[in-house]
């Protein structure tokens, strides 16, 4: 069991081996102690997605951390259900310099970050703190430290360990490939993942231009619940990510990103085209723009399909040799009956909302596909 020895000073029992060079260490610590010596690096959609100082964990939930503290109330304290009052599941902690450690005793002087465990460590708080249980401020935690020699090595042990054991978020993953390649550049992920660090440049840039349709209207990695539930935020940025996913293939099986010296750039030519094609349609149809909340044509339903448009338009507005700008794309999508009418887009229609499915997505693209009069 841990004992305080100085302002945030704790020392316990622990056993330490190396992975690859790396020292852990595997112990037990008291609940209370455990609480008072950690952090958490949080996403922050505020600053940059490559800014250095850029966070990597998800929002906390308020519904998951009061489970978890009332289950640890009720099964460990109160001797409720059949769980025999254990809760052995390890939080993975990093620590960013060297430990103390000798003849077995590990003292831990500064701020652990927690990668794996966050919601469990809220829980325990919620529990002692809120709830004024203090026969848990003993109970004994398992956890595992990793000395890190970078932030950038614990933050994508979060992606190892939530993205292959665990479901996460695929935007805060992306954001973490991004923080990569702005550490360490472009080779430093594999070659299939490229596609994703340069739509999430491009998600970000949309979501902070105020000059684009989507200005501070894309649900980013920080923010917690759903975007029916946060009033001005309307899709998700996973979903815009995936959506987008079709014209930066496009851009790249066709050479136009050849010429790109790196992902900055490569992001910079999808933007210009995507910025491009949102603002003619915000001009051919510009109702459901103004309150986007009662229509589709900025949620799942249009993304999907209009970025499929897109990769059609693309090849046909080359070929008839005109550039992607907002006024040839305007040219294209004012001949559509449907694209340009504001009511087609309502959510409470049986037009384009009806179409509520990947599948659906598909056959609303057809329609519009259809609807549009392609010019030489």
């Amino acid at each position: 069991m841990a004992t305080a020895t100085a302002v945030l000073g704790v020392s316990c029992s622990a056993v330490m081996s190396t992975q690859n060079g790396n020292r852990l260490f595997t112990g037990i610590i008291g609940a209370k102690d455990l609480i008072s010596l950690t952090t958490v690096d949080h996403f922050n959609s505020s600053i940059p997605i490559d800014d250095p100082k850029q966070g990597y964990q998800r929002p906390l939930e308020r519904t998951r951390i009061t489970k978890i503290g009332s289950h640890l109330i009720k099964a460990i304290v109160e001797g409720q259900g059949n769980s025999g009052g254990l809760f052995p599941t390890a939080v993975v902690l990093a620590a960013r310099s060297p430990m103390k450690y000798q003849n077995g005793k590990l003292v831990i002087t500064e701020k652990l970050q927690v990668i794996d465990g966050q919601h469990r460590i809220a829980g325990l708080r919620y529990a002692i703190e809120e709830k004024g249980t203090v026969e848990l401020e003993d109970f004994p935690i398992t956890f595992v430290i990793i000395e890190v020699s970078e932030r950038l090595v614990e933050m994508n042990q979060f992606t190892i360990i939530n993205g292959t054991a665990k479901s996460v978020r695929t935007d805060l993953v992306n954001s973490i490939l991004t923080a990569t390649v702005a550490k360490r550049g472009d080779a430093a992920i594999d070659q299939r993942d490229r596609w994703k660090v340069a739509v999430t440049k491009v998600v970000e840039r949309l979501d902070k231009d105020p000059a684009s349709p989507w200005h501070n209207l894309i649900l980013m990695p920080d923010e917690a619940g759903s975007p029916k539930g946060t009033g001005e935020k309307i899709i998700r940025a996973t979903s815009f990510m995936t959506s987008l996913r079709p014209v930066h293939a496009w851009l790249k099986e066709f050479g136009f990103l050849d010429r790109c010296p790196d992902l900055n750039s490569e992001a910079g030519v999808v933007y210009d085209v995507v910025s491009a094609y949102w603002q003619a349609l915000q001009k051919v149809v510009p109702g459901p723009f103004a309150g986007p909340n009662d229509h589709v044509i900025q949620k799942t339903p249009g993304l999907f399909s209009l970025h499929k448009l897109l990769t059609h338009l693309l090849p046909v507005m080359f070929k008839g040799h005109q550039p992607w700008t907002k006024e040839n794309f305007v040219k294209f999508l004012q001949d559509s009956a449907e694209i340009t009418d504001a009511q087609f887009w309502h959510k409470d229609g049986d037009r384009a909302a009806a179409y509520g499915s990947m599948k659906g997505f598909e056959d609303l693209y057809d329609l519009l596909r259809e609807s549009i009069q392609p010019r030489p």
